[in-house]
């Protein structure tokens, strides 16, 4: 288990998200984001060259991989939300995403000793290295116990 010392600021951690098909963006898109640059190849071509995901969609692919990789065995209190949230490029499908989570910053809480945030950057890239998300997010992190205690 990884607890708030086991971060330092700089530390980069290196993931890959699975490719989106056609028909899973597609399907995304008409429960959660039914907007025809989503659902309609032709007219999404039209706009973009191709059809492309929701940005929701990309998130959540970009979170994936994190979330099932890294973040089980941290010892994870909750998010905190998201600041700076950015979808700069669409993602098309059968694209793989290249993800960086950077740590920016590891504060001990004053008020509650058994815990604090851990602030990192989310980053996601394309096959051609452009950055198509990014976010800064805060979570709440378990400190070490100590003997002690």
């Amino acid at each position: 288990m990884k607890y708030l010392e086991d971060f330092a600021p700089g530390q980069v951690y290196h993931f890959r998200s699975a490719p989106m098909s056609a028909d899973s963006i597609k399907a995304f898109a008409e429960v959660w984001d039914p907007q025809r640059l989503h659902t309609d190849e032709a007219y999404a071509a039209t706009i973009h060259g191709s059809l492309i995901a929701s940005g929701f969609q990309t998130m959540l692919e970009a979170f994936k991989p994190v979330m099932t990789e890294m973040m089980v065995d941290v010892a994870n209190i909750g998010g905190m939300g998201f600041d700076n949230l950015r979808w700069l490029r669409p993602v098309r499908p059968n694209e793989p995403l290249d993800v960086e989570l950077t740590v920016n910053a590891v504060t001990p809480s004053r008020s509650k000793p058994d815990r604090g945030v851990l602030h990192y950057t989310l980053s996601a890239k394309n096959p051609e290295g452009e950055v198509v998300f990014s976010t800064d997010t805060p979570v709440m992190i378990q400190r070490k116990q100590n003997d002690t205690d």
